[in-house]
């Protein structure tokens, strides 16, 4: 994955979900996002997502810039 922010479209796409359902789990802090813009638009970091993934889904509500540095 590129070093660059995803839409909720483009993470239900990589998840095969209804961007319905990533909405829901980033409001339940399941899913880790960067930036929440307003009410309802979130944007999710590529390499967050990667590692999300790379742990079985188990993270905090947010993903940090430290993660990055780790």
């Amino acid at each position: 994955m590129q070093n660059r922010l995803l839409n909720v479209n483009e993470v239900a796409s990589i998840l095969d979900l209804k961007p319905a359902r990533i909405y829901e789990l980033s409001r339940e802090g399941k899913l880790p996002f960067l930036v929440r813009i307003g009410d309802r638009q979130y944007r999710y970091h590529a390499q967050g997502l990667q590692n999300w993934l790379m742990n079985g889904g188990n993270s905090d509500r947010r993903t940090d810039a430290n993660d990055e540095q780790a």
